[in-house]
């Protein structure tokens, strides 16, 4: 009998031992916003969901050997956002933009942005780096021609998914100053 019972425990340990194992997923997004001092606008921007290409549709952090094969978009299996990279940044920038002044004396207008490129770009298989490209276009509020405005802006990124994440959180963030610059002169 106890030899029936140590079987039947060790059989139980084995059992438990084979069953398949799913590997942990990193799950990230920006992280905390940089802290921005409340600049008491008359008026908010009103802000459009961000678009971005199919390719930036799904939650994968993607990556390119532009060494070996350029036209190749990867992405990291183990690591991915924990949304799509234009929810991410219309999140980010509807915390920043609520602190940005709008246009006194004037309706705010509609600010569409448009992310074209959110990935690491690996120069080598142990240097690459983060690139962000956007595109915003503001529509007055009452009528007359749109203003547009483009942005490329690279960081150097430790190869793998966590420098990637790191970087291109900072793209953004280094982004998101130039796009309130941006704003504000759209006012004059």
């Amino acid at each position: 009998m106890r030899l029936a019972l140590t079987l039947l425990a060790a059989l139980a340990l084995n059992a438990c031992s084979l069953a398949p194992t799913t590997p942990a997923r990193a799950v990230y997004d920006l992280g905390p916003a940089p802290a921005t001092a409340a600049t008491g606008g008359t008026l908010a921007w009103r802000l459009a969901d961000v678009t971005a290409p199919p390719w930036l549709g799904g939650e994968g952090i993607a990556y390119r050997l532009s060494f070996q094969q350029a036209q190749r978009l990867e992405h990291y299996r183990d690591s991915v956002w924990a949304a799509a990279p234009a929810a991410l940044l219309t999140q980010r920038l509807r915390e920043q933009l609520a602190a940005a002044p709008g246009c006194a004396g004037k309706q705010a207008g509609l600010l569409a942005i448009n992310l074209g490129e959110f990935e690491q770009v690996f120069t080598s298989a142990t240097s690459s780096l983060a690139v962000l490209r956007v595109q915003a276009t503001l529509w007055p509020a009452g009528g007359g021609a749109a203003l547009q405005q483009h942005w490329r802006i690279e960081r150097p990124a430790a190869p793998d998914a966590t420098g990637a994440v790191r970087a291109l959180a900072q793209t953004v963030d280094d982004w998101l100053p130039q796009l309130a610059t941006w704003l504000a002169a759209s006012c004059r």
